[in-house]
């Protein structure tokens, strides 16, 4: 069964390419367009690893952040925040609040699929039992 992997983002093009990233890499992708429909998934679905924009309406990446953190039954999913701001205060600011990793857009597929491997709670596990 494949891991699902939710894409938190409200724009429609970024989504259709990096489902099309995720269905490559053998992921079961599935989205929601704001920052309060991501919560909602979040905690119904339970995804395996969460992409998230930090620009988006009602709700943004770092409210997300902030509600994830918050709950209990949300605070250890993985979070790769990828996003078109490149400063450095919403790049720390995004990791102080939990996220794993800070990727800035355009996508690059080979970058996306191999963060979601190094953050996915399996994988670590597999290569911590490899190594010892």
């Amino acid at each position: 069964m494949s891991k699902k992997i939710l894409i938190v983002d409200d724009n429609q093009d970024t989504i259709h390419i990096l489902t099309a990233i995720l269905n490559e890499g053998g992921y079961a992708a599935f989205e929601a367009r704001d920052g309060v429909e991501g919560l909602q998934k979040i905690k119904q679905e339970r995804p395996a690893l969460v992409l998230l924009d930090i620009m988006m309406p009602k709700l943004d990446g770092f409210g997300v952040l902030e509600g994830m953190r918050a709950d209990p039954e949300m605070s250890q999913i993985p979070v790769l925040v990828i996003s078109a701001k490149v400063d450095p205060t919403s790049r720390i600011r995004s990791l102080k609040l939990g996220a794993k990793d800070y990727i800035i857009k355009p996508i690059n597929p080979d970058e996306i699929l191999l963060k979601i491997k190094e953050h996915l709670p399996e994988y670590k596990t597999l290569y911590a039992e490899s190594e010892g």
